[in-house]
């Protein structure tokens, strides 16, 4: 399709050839009111408006490759028929999918829920935010993570393809007591891994290192190896994908470059407890489930079986 079609009309029939994907747009003068525009690499002077938000779905960029790398069989033009359907509801895409994006409407909560402001200046949804900003008998780290992760939820607009980064865990002698030492030696390396991998969450694993150096020192050879296991079978979400669209490879390549300086390997059980702190993975891991459910309307559809077609 020609670049101007993307001020048209809503497409009546979807296709390749009505339908597209742009991936390089950035911020205009009016975000709020759909106001982006395409950027041309070869050309820093030249770009197209792309105001009229009716006939158009903004994706973040992360959040599409995610989505693309996971299922490649979606088109374009299926996915955003799926998001003009009757059936498509985005109320666990947040608030901020409203045309007037305000992002403080990220909140867990709707605005009919929200009391009515003590200022008549005030909008509802500042008056939200001031109250769990200002609560009492909190913390102020309470009220941080009230903000982060709970009602506030604000982890929603992390970058979720920034990875954290991470030092190996410090080893130390293994002290007096080799009791638990012995004990575990005893055990075959399958063994360990079978019941850390089938029994034992990744931060289960890593406490054990805590207990004390004896136990330390007979576990940490093998921590990291236990949790890339665990990572890529529970947790794939903490590792980089690779989609078939521009600029697919993105997280691979700042993967390697961010390990790159690495003297050892991926120190992978410090790296599965940064992930499990961090407000990005949880985005992520957000995003990951979403697109499964996604796919699933995608298929309701009959796009996936010859029952739709453009």
């Amino acid at each position: 399709m020609d670049i101007e079609d993307f001020d048209g009309p809503i497409p009546t029939v979807f296709s390749d050839s009505t339908v597209a994907a742009v991936v390089n747009f950035t911020i205009g003068e009016d975000p709020e009111l759909s106001g982006f525009k395409i950027v041309f690499p070869d050309d820093e002077d030249e770009d197209v408006s792309m105001y009229d938000g009716y006939n158009k779905f903004y994706i973040f960029r992360y959040a599409y490759r995610i989505l693309i790398g996971r299922f490649p069989e979606l088109e374009p033009h299926m996915i955003y028929a799926t998001f003009a359907s009757d059936e498509y509801n985005d109320a666990e895409y947040s608030n901020i999918a409203d045309q007037y994006a305000w992002f403080y409407k990220v909140a867990d909560t709707v605005e009919e829920d929200l009391d009515e402001p003590i200022n008549a200046d005030m909008q509802k949804w500042e008056y939200f935010w001031l109250k769990l900003l200002t609560a009492q008998g909190k913390s102020e780290e309470e009220i941080i993570r009230d903000a982060w992760f709970g009602k506030g939820r604000l982890y929603h607009l992390s970058c979720a393809d920034d990875f954290p980064t991470a030092k190996p865990f410090a080893s130390f002698p293994p002290g007096q007591d080799n009791t638990v030492t012995t004990s575990f030696s005893k055990l075959p390396y399958d063994v360990l891994d079978y019941l850390c991998i089938t029994y034992l969450s990744i931060w289960e694993t890593s406490s054990l290192l805590c207990l004390n150096r004896s136990r330390r020192a007979a576990l940490l050879p093998f921590i990291d190896t236990f949790a890339q296991k665990a990572i890529a079978r529970r947790h794939p979400y903490w590792l980089p994908i690779v989609a078939p669209c521009l600029r697919g490879d993105e997280e691979q390549l700042r993967w390697e470059e961010m390990w790159a300086a690495s003297e050892d390997a991926v120190p992978w059980a410090p790296y599965a407890r940064e992930c499990g702190m961090s407000p990005n993975m949880r985005n992520r891991e957000r995003i990951w489930g979403m697109a499964e459910r996604f796919r699933d309307l995608v298929k309701q559809q009959g796009w996936l079986d010859g029952r739709t077609s453009g």
